[in-house]
């Protein structure tokens, strides 16, 4: 098994198979810290996927490979906040259901 430093590493160098491998090794963690977060499935999966076009892009900016773990989900961490900052209010269809309709 390839270790997550020389996956790192070597998407650094352009090699996009490598940082599929790492989405495929990072993403339940991804969607499972951002679900404790934000206490919805959906929501959760949509910061996920936004942490890892953030991290694609900045990954030149992580110096220590090994740390990548730590680094991506203070990344997640981020795009959750930001999504409770931008999120709007939704209703249940059960209760919009409640609501009059014009009988006309």
């Amino acid at each position: 098994m390839v270790t997550t430093a020389t996956l790192v590493q070597q998407a650094q160098c352009g090699k996009l198979d490598a940082y599929n491998t790492l989405v495929l090794r990072f993403q339940d963690m991804a969607v499972g810290y951002a679900y404790g977060l934000l206490g919805d499935f959906h929501l959760s999966e949509d910061a996920a996927q936004e942490a890892f076009l953030i991290g694609y892009t900045r990954l030149a900016d992580l110096q220590d490979p090994a740390a990548f773990p730590g680094w991506f989900r203070t990344i997640v961490r981020s795009c959750c906040t930001q999504t409770r900052r931008t999120q709007k209010p939704t209703v249940p269809i059960d209760t919009a259901m409640d609501i009059p309709q014009d009988t006309h």
